[in-house]
């Protein structure tokens, strides 16, 4: 089934402290309610700041799987990882 829905696609949003990652546009695509449907980071969809901060959440919810911990992580954005 295909299903064709009006989007907002921007590229107004940063990532990167510029010392430990480059500072680069993300590419963002939101439905019209302003919920997050997809993100596109050059240098992947993770940033190594945001790798750091879900180290730690993981350190500190040791009792999640990692499925659990992404999907807690991410606020229900990101379901699944490869």
């Amino acid at each position: 089934m295909i299903e064709v829905k009006e989007v907002i696609v921007t590229d107004m949003n940063r990532r990167g402290d510029g010392k430990t990652s480059a500072v680069r546009r993300v590419l963002e695509v939101y439905t019209k309610e302003g919920i997050l449907l997809a993100n596109m980071d050059s240098m992947g969809n993770f940033s190594i700041e945001q790798m750091l901060d879900f180290g730690q959440f993981c350190r500190n919810n040791s009792g999640l799987t990692v499925q659990e911990a992404l999907h807690q992580f991410s606020g229900g954005v990101i379901d699944s990882y490869h």
